[in-house]
């Protein structure tokens, strides 16, 4: 799920927030190690309600392909989050590099998406860690096929470890099309993961999203992924999904990392 500035950009304006927030670096940039924990939001729809550490750039990226009676759909999708405070994150992504082999055939670079993830709390015994996001999509490049228009997006999250499966729940509301007739569409998604051995993982979700007219069908799925954690900072993740509707999206298949490159600074301990 899931703005319109570059990374650069990103990452200064994070620096200069956290700075006016009391949050002092202790260090100048830092290679990963294994204090620096990936908290991916990929392969699946849900995303955790958990945010970057302060300083930590998190990096997704995959391909994936879907297919349906008249869908031929291949995408590269991407996610920069960057840590700017203990409940706040900033982030950046794009379902990425589209090509559609169906008739119409097309091939554009999908709206970039960006915007702010703020952390209500941890999760404690009962209550569930709680995060809001609020982001909005503009458009890319003109090219055939493809519809320039910008969105809303608006997404709960809820997370809690029980026993051995940690549980995301997911709810939100995209407006579609701002500037041509908007359309609201809403969703939500429940992923159940654990671990197994040799720091490898598995995940299973549910979720499912409305109709929203011409500018979004309705869609949904089970999804399932395996992922294998070499080192804390970086995990690997491939899969599947069955679609509830295959006149729309019969199944999608994907592959992707998930990696923090590099910490931009270390808080004050």
């Amino acid at each position: 799920m899931q703005k319109r500035r570059r990374l650069s950009v990103i990452v200064r304006g994070g620096a200069a927030l956290t700075l006016s927030l009391g949050v002092r670096p202790a260090s100048a940039i830092d290679a990963p190690d294994d204090r620096d924990q990936a908290k991916p939001c990929r392969p699946t729809v849900t995303c955790t309600a958990d945010v970057v550490s302060p300083g930590e750039l998190q990096i997704e990226a995959g391909a994936a392909y879907a297919q349906g009676d008249a869908l031929r759909e291949w995408t590269g999708p991407f996610l920069f989050r960057m840590g700017i405070a203990g409940w706040l994150e900033a982030e950046l992504g794009s379902n990425g590099y589209t090509l559609i082999r169906s008739p119409p055939r097309a091939s554009y670079l999908d709206n970039l998406v960006a915007g702010p993830k703020v952390h209500f709390t941890d999760q404690g015994s009962i209550v569930p860690s709680l995060s809001l996001s609020a982001e909005v999509g503009v458009p890319t490049f003109a090219a055939a096929g493809y519809s320039r228009n910008e969105d809303l997006f608006f997404v709960g999250y809820a997370s809690k470890d029980l026993g051995p499966l940690h549980v995301d729940w997911n709810v939100a509301l995209t407006i579609w099309r701002l500037n041509d007739e908007p359309r609201a569409q809403g969703y939500t998604s429940l992923v159940l993961s654990t671990a197994l051995p040799k720091n490898f993982g598995v995940e299973v979700e549910g979720y499912i999203f409305s109709a929203a007219g011409s500018a979004a069908s309705r869609d949904g799925g089970v999804r399932a992924a395996l992922t294998y954690a070499p080192r804390p900072w970086i995990i690997v993740d491939a899969g599947g999904d069955a679609g509830f509707y295959p006149s729309i999206r019969a199944y999608t298949v994907f592959a992707g990392v998930t990696v923090i490159p590099v910490a931009f600074w270390r808080p004050a301990k």
